[in-house]
């Protein structure tokens, strides 16, 4: 298709990705802030304080994820703690991710590597089922409709703006203007590095993209250097390099761990069950849910852990040899050069889920998240396949078949994701979500109860805790609360074996003293209250509640 012909269809392409995304994601627009939300966003002064993020102090307090922080505290500025603005900064982010991934492939087509391709007639329906498919798939849900998880947005926004950037100015004949095209992927590089951790990769991002599509002698991978020393800024900011060699180790193994202490060998073990499910959930999107329980493995000969690393070393063998197959020179002829777009697509999504989902131990080690940024290379590997396919079936009508095929597919994932979103309106419909597919995940009853007291919903509230009880026997708060509640419900006798309960477990924790010592003073018990006001005395640090045991030992209710 010449460059004229393309270019209504490439407008229509583009306006189309949009539509979808915007019908699929019109139902998270009204949605709470939610979990981390809470915390990271609504309940931080420092998001509150725009001016706090453009001084010194606000980049040293998250480096790393500054730009991403930056983006709250304009959105805050802008229109304060409405979430509907919050969800339109992050659809937005979400629709210009789709059309980079759209653009990238119609880039690929137009390199030297791809461009003599059988499917190069077809590079814009391929375009178009890529972009469709990456802005439709559900799966993407917990990286948009989950406001705090813009810090992934973003950092894949930077990351593949970079990419094609890089790709244009390669394909550029040379101007007065091309240089600036390099200067925007060092800029977008470095927007990356500042978004969140997993741009690290992007180097070697770029140089897959360098070897699969572009040519030339070896000095063309010196541009990749500068990309690589600008990625250096995320370790130097986690490892502090003044120290003794090993004191700069031990800073280095705690800042590649989060909130974990697994080890990284079963970390890693386990992480090969986790990436074979995103697979599936790619493939299926069914079962999706905000916190997966998924135990961690401990051997590699289990069934599943032994399954999920042939299945996944399959897919490497798969795009390596398709590699291999690519090259001119060899014992045969070359396949069809498309299929550097498939080995590249396979490649990407292996190499971006590499910082959270190899050695780097993470407290959850699943999170729908992670798959935004690898399933933008892994889409456009699928949907090429597709063509491959369709081309040997029906080879006159490849790219309509293409186009309808990624039509039909995206109005599929589309609605799925539309009721998806409904999931993200509230807490309790997260939560309840959360029970009802991880029964046993303990975070998830903890969190429920907590809305349900908010919404005075005490019967509920107690049951959710009760099951947590059951999971987490040994967790001294959710005892007490659980003590609070029943309590609240009347049912005393039930109240006063939690909350024993909870002293027991946390007998020098001030918040359980608190409460039970409570709790026997408004039962009329003041004499039993009084060992428990006086090791409250000793170990709260609240001044105004240590006043009130004091008080409460100094009143004559309490009898010496």
């Amino acid at each position: 298709m010449s460059r004229s012909r393309a270019a209504p269809w490439a407008l229509l392409s583009a306006a189309a990705i949009l539509l979808v995304g915007l019908l699929a994601y019109s139902s998270s627009l009204r949605g709470d802030f939610v979990f981390d939300d809470l915390g990271q966003i609504r309940d931080s002064a420092r998001i509150r304080d725009l001016g706090f993020w453009f001084g010194a102090e606000g980049y040293r307090f998250q480096p790393n994820r500054y730009v991403a922080y930056l983006s709250f505290a304009l959105n805050h500025a802008l229109g304060g703690y409405a979430t509907f603005g919050w969800h339109v900064v992050n659809l937005a982010i979400h629709l210009a991710n789709a059309l980079l991934v759209w653009q990238l492939v119609r880039l690929a087509f137009r390199s030297p590597r791809l461009r003599t391709s059988a499917l190069a007639p077809s590079a814009e329906a391929i375009a178009f089922a890529s972009g469709a498919l990456f802005v439709a798939h559900p799966l993407a849900t917990q990286a948009v409709s989950y406001v705090v998880q813009r810090i992934t947005s973003l950092a894949t926004l930077f990351y593949l703006l970079a990419v094609v950037l890089y790709l244009s100015w390669r394909l550029r004949p040379p101007s007065r203007t091309r240089p600036l095209l390099y200067a925007g992927v060092l800029v977008s590089s470095l927007l990356a590095f500042r978004s969140k951790e997993i741009a690290f990769t992007l180097p070697a991002a770029i140089a897959l993209a360098e070897w699969g599509f572009l040519t030339g002698g070896r000095r063309r991978w010196l541009a990749v250097v500068p990309v690589a020393v600008l990625s250096l800024v995320i370790p130097l900011t986690i490892v502090d390099l003044g120290k003794p060699a090993a004191q700069v180790l031990a800073s280095a193994d705690a800042g590649t761990r989060v909130q974990a202490e697994v080890s990284r060998m079963d970390y890693l073990r386990t992480e090969a069950v986790v990436i074979a499910r995103y697979l599936g959930l790619l493939a299926l999107p069914v079962g999706q849910v905000l916190d997966h329980d998924v135990p961690v493995r401990r051997s590699w000969l289990a069934p599943d852990v032994a399954g999920s690393t042939v299945l996944l070393a399959a897919l490497a063998a798969l795009g390596a040899w398709l590699a291999w197959r690519s090259r001119t020179g060899g014992a045969g002829p070359p396949l069809d050069p498309a299929v550097r777009l498939v080995a590249v697509g396979i490649a990407w999504f292996f190499v971006a889920l590499s910082v959270e989902s190899s050695v780097i131990p993470i407290a959850d080690v699943m999170n729908e998240h992670r798959v935004y940024l690898p399933s933008a290379g892994l889409f456009p590997a699928a949907v090429t396949a597709l063509a491959f396919l369709l081309l040997r079936v029906d080879p006159a009508h490849v790219a309509r078949d293409t186009a309808v095929a990624g039509a039909l597919a995206a109005t599929v994932l589309g609605g799925a994701t539309y009721r998806r979103n409904e999931v993200w309106r509230s807490e309790i419909a997260l939560w309840s979500d959360v029970t009802e597919k991880s029964p046993n995940h303990w975070r998830a009853y903890k969190n429920l109860a907590t809305q349900f007291f908010r919404q005075g919903r005490i019967p509920e509230a107690v049951a959710a805790l009760r099951r947590h009880a059951e999971i987490f026997p040994d967790e001294p708060i959710s005892r007490m609360q659980l003590g609070v509640g029943l309590y609240v419900a009347g049912r005393n006798a039930e109240a006063e074996a939690e909350l024993r309960k909870a002293v027991a477990l946390a007998p020098d924790e001030p918040d359980m003293l608190f409460n039970l010592a409570f709790f026997l003073l408004e039962t009329n018990r003041p004499e039993a209250s009084r060992p428990y006001l006086e090791r409250l005395v000793k170990v709260e640090k609240d001044p105004e509640r240590r006043k009130w045991a004091l008080a409460r030992l100094a009143a004559g209710s309490v009898p010496r």
